[in-house]
């Protein structure tokens, strides 16, 4: 039962959590799906975008998505969800390497389209229903793991980049 000294907004709710992070995804989603922006600003707004989608599905899913498995009634877009993250992964991967211009603006277009649709989704039908459905608490409960695996996952990304910067720089030293 939900307690009433809780805001009805909680910062630490997995839901506002959800919705926080999506707020730079669309920005730079919206910088990768504009046909007049040009190639080095959208790599630009990849690399931007590639760590926080990163940090952000990974504890969705492994917090969010699955405390819904355990009600049928999300379960086609549960395994939708998790599709849709697995080729984003894979199209991000695949971005990195990528080095003709023209296949790197068409995955671009792709990936991000694929991207807004499925913050569309989450936010129109998704989040309202899991709202309905459960209390602040195990919100904020669900919220605070979904943090914690996220600093994990930043702290992580945060050490490549740092053991990347060095390896460069001692190339060059070298």
């Amino acid at each position: 039962m939900e307690h009433l000294n809780h805001p009805k907004a909680h910062p630490d709710d997995i839901i506002q959590l959800i919705k926080k992070d999506h707020k730079p995804l669309k920005s730079l989603l919206a910088i990768l799906k504009n046909d007049n922006v040009p190639y080095l600003e959208k790599k630009d707004a990849f690399q931007k975008l590639a760590p926080l989608l990163e940090a952000h599905m990974k504890p969705e899913q492994e917090t969010w998505y699955k405390s819904l498995k355990h009600d049928h009634a999300f379960t086609v877009e549960i395994t939708e969800g998790e599709l849709e993250h697995r080729l984003a992964d894979q199209i991000c991967k695949d971005m990195k390497i990528t080095t003709n211009e023209r296949s790197f603006m068409s995955k671009a277009k792709v990936l991000a389209e694929m991207v807004d649709h499925h913050i569309k989704v989450e936010e129109r039908d998704l989040l309202p229903d899991f709202e309905s459905a459960t209390t602040l608490d195990e919100r904020i409960e669900l919220g605070l793991i979904y943090l914690e695996m996220q600093q994990r996952i930043e702290s992580l990304q945060n050490a490549e980049r740092h053991q990347f910067s060095a390896s460069s720089l001692n190339d060059m030293q070298g």
